[in-house]
């Protein structure tokens, strides 16, 4: 069964000094979502940034950034992402495993596509406090799984990052990633907009979270 969001206590308030930190509000509308290479969220900036993802929820590396998937966040429950090819899920079994992986070798790669009905655990989210609008999933984990750098014209899949006690880190031979997103525009105004709900997490100085998700048993 799948966990969404435990309550945990999150970082220093040193971070939120850094512009403040961000908010719910800033994971909304219309966006692109650019793929980081990056295994440490604290001193993570955009600078890693080494492509991003296309409309059907792939990795890519363009030399444009209008060759970016654009992003829509559902305003309403359940809060998902979906594009023109349709919503974008990492539960659609037609697409490929992460075989390399010792605990993520029968997860599917996210994909977006017209014909997957969105649900809960599709959500991607952020954390308030957060110094850049990364996105996390699950039951507090903000890493993904990726191969390498795309090359030119090259499309590559993306996976949630899995780890226990036979594979401390990202899987041999990958690179671990973060997903940042740019808010390019805002949806139209409605009246049954409603606000997002925050993760249930409070800031305290001094605590470090890996943000990783659950230790996974052999």
């Amino acid at each position: 069964m799948r966990s969404i969001l435990a309550p945990v206590v999150l970082l220093s308030s040193a971070l939120l000094a850094r512009a403040g930190g961000i908010a719910q509000k800033d994971f909304s509308g219309i966006g692109n979502i650019f793929v980081l290479n990056s295994s440490d969220w604290p001193s993570a900036t955009p600078d890693q940034k080494v492509g991003c993802l296309d409309d059907n929820g792939k990795f890519i590396n363009p030399d444009d950034e209008e060759d970016c998937g654009v992003f829509t966040r559902l305003a309403n429950y359940p809060y998902t992402l979906s594009t023109k090819k349709g919503n974008c899920t990492f539960d659609d079994a037609t697409q490929e495993k992460n075989t390399d992986s010792w605990y993520g070798k029968s997860d599917n790669a996210w994909n977006c596509n017209g014909t997957h009905k969105a649900v809960i655990y599709d959500e991607l989210y952020t954390i308030d406090g957060f110094p850049y609008v990364f996105l996390c999933w699950g039951d507090i984990a903000c890493y993904y799984d990726v191969k390498k750098v795309p090359g030119k014209n090259e499309t590559l899949s993306l996976w949630q990052f899995r780890w226990g006690s036979h594979q401390m880190g990202i899987t041999p031979g990958h690179m671990q990633a973060q997903l940042l997103w740019n808010k390019i525009g805002d949806l139209p105004k409605r009246e049954d907009m409603e606000n997002i709900p925050s993760p249930r997490i409070t800031l305290e100085d001094g605590l470090q979270i890996p943000l990783e998700g659950q230790q996974l048993s052999a």
